[in-house]
């Protein structure tokens, strides 16, 4: 079986124990791209597959420590113009709050500014209301979206309707999501990508829906919230 390290526990950008326990081939996922994980990221070019996340929320109180979408839009050029090739970086909208609002002030913002990157591959999700996820933002003093734990299908359609004015522009691709984009956070387009020889089969095994690989190696030990603070994260306080 073909192991695949993946950073999906906290955030690779501020807990760095990842660096020593890199396999052949590896998914690292961020908000928070600062000067140095792109110089890891740089160092290791060769085995990294790298999701940016960016919702838009950044350093409001959804995201409140995350950087805001500028910062990370630039932080991106500037890793692409150091040499990390631009094939091995996906663009995350993770997750979509499916607000016609949020839709048109986050989401669309995001997808107009990160034309000029280059970048095809974006993954995207929606948001999960976790009983716990539901008690922060009311004490945040944010309405709720909705209160069943996915959104509803109305919503999805908002969504996947703004998506596609851009499909001539980005690859769209789902985990876990009923959506004409169903594509593993870990999949063959990846192997493809990094050159890894063999065939990269789902096995879903960690939500239903799940279309990863088996052989997926998380890479962080942390098992709390990290620093970054958001309101949607699955981690329990």
């Amino acid at each position: 079986m073909i192991k695949v390290g993946i950073t999906e526990r906290g955030d690779a950008g501020l807990d760095f124990s990842w660096v020593d326990k890199l396999l052949d081939a590896n998914i690292i996922i961020t908000k928070n791209l600062n000067d140095t994980i792109i110089q890891h990221l740089l160092n290791n070019k060769n085995r990294i597959i790298l999701h940016i996340t960016c919702t838009g929320f950044g350093g409001t109180k959804i995201e409140p420590n995350v950087p805001n979408v500028n910062f990370i839009h630039s932080q991106t050029l500037k890793l692409i113009e150091n040499g990390f090739p631009v094939k091995q970086i996906v663009l995350r909208v993770d997750p979509i709050i499916p607000l016609k609002i949020v839709l048109e002030q986050g989401v669309k913002k995001v997808l107009d500014l990160f034309k000029d990157t280059g970048i095809k591959r974006v993954r995207y999700s929606f948001l999960d209301m976790y009983p716990h996820v539901k008690e922060r933002f009311i004490n945040a003093g944010i309405r709720l979206p909705y209160t069943s734990f996915c959104c509803p299908a109305y919503m999805r359609e908002d969504a996947l309707n703004l998506l596609k004015q851009y499909e001539d522009i980005y690859e769209f691709e789902a985990c876990a999501e009923y959506t004409p984009h169903q594509l593993g956070c870990i999949s063959q387009k990846d192997f493809d990508i990094l050159g890894v020889q063999g065939k990269a089969t789902p096995a879903g095994f960690q939500r239903k829906g799940c279309m990863c690989i088996a052989g997926k190696v998380e890479l962080l030990n942390s098992k709390k919230r990290c620093p970054h603070g958001c309101l949607y994260c699955y981690w329990k306080d």
